[in-house]
């Protein structure tokens, strides 16, 4: 009994040691064939803070190099991110960029302009992958994207795209609209960030882009005729259980050891931000 509580501590100890989480490149060619018939770019795309990073999400940014040896993994901090947004954006929309007030909106929008502008396969760093990605995206796929557990949203912590898709081109602007047209109103919400670069304009962007209502769920969209006729145009679906079969999510501002590292927790810095606009404008 004593070794087991032993042992439950030393796992359920926090591990506040840092650890760099940089670009790796692929150490195995692609076959040429591979190369010129696969829609979806053999890259995948991550953000940081900084490269310094807890080991869980070192050892989870290994996970998509082990198992993706023909893919590049790219890894951005956030002033490689404000470099990449300078060099393929305006200057209106650089400045809409920087304005932003949590650091994860930034990563949200960033993975929708690097996919359009690039293409590849996105994933956050507090990600680990189980399988690899051409075991659960095929060669003619345009569009790759699951289901959330609760089947209300598509799942943009997580997915894939062709260059310069037409769903991401929509999504980006919308994006950039609210953000011209200010965020005081977002504010009064604690869901705004959801709201404005997260999960559901990701989702209504979607929707939007193949002719759905927003009243369609995720979970019954990918299952309707409709649906499932997108396939022959690329869209290609992954169901919540196949999603958590290809790769999970260790959702880092909810975990001390992620925290306590220096990882930012952005749930609570949008929670600040709602209460601060509530006292400024309690109606």
């Amino acid at each position: 009994m004593a070794s087991s509580l032993l042992l439950l501590a030393w796992f359920l100890q926090v591990d506040d040691s840092v650890y760099t989480l940089e670009t790796t490149w692929r150490s195995v060619e692609p076959k040429p064939r591979d190369l010129f018939t696969r829609r979806i770019p053999n890259v995948i795309w991550q953000t940081v803070k900084t490269h310094e990073v807890p080991r869980m999400a070192y050892r989870g940014g290994n996970s998509w190099t082990r198992l993706n040896p023909t893919y590049d993994r790219i890894v951005l901090d956030d002033l490689e991110v404000v470099e990449f947004v300078e060099r393929y954006y305006n200057e209106t929309e650089v400045e809409l960029f920087k304005s932003m007030p949590v650091g994860v909106m930034k990563a949200d929008l960033f993975r929708y302009m690097v996919l359009y502008i690039h293409g590849g396969v996105y994933a956050d760093a507090d990600t680990r992958d189980h399988r690899a990605i051409n075991q659960w995206i095929s060669p003619d796929c345009e569009f790759v994207v699951g289901v959330e557990g609760n089947g209300a949203f598509f799942c943009q912590w997580a997915f894939a795209s062709g260059p310069r898709h037409p769903i991401l081109k929509r999504l980006v602007k919308k994006i950039f609209d609210k953000l011209a047209n200010g965020l005081e109103f977002e504010f009064s919400s604690p869901h705004f960030v959801h709201r404005v670069t997260g999960p559901a304009i990701f989702t209504d962007a979607i929707r939007e882009s193949l002719g759905f209502s927003r009243e369609d769920r995720p979970v019954d969209i990918i299952r309707s005729e409709r649906g499932m006729e997108l396939r022959k145009e690329g869209i290609c679906w992954l169901t919540h259980v196949q999603l958590s079969f290809a790769l999970s999510n260790m959702f880092a501002h909810q975990r001390p050891d992620f925290t306590q590292s220096g990882w930012s927790n952005w749930f609570e810095e949008a929670v600040e931000i709602n209460e601060e606009a509530t006292r400024e404008n309690p109606s």
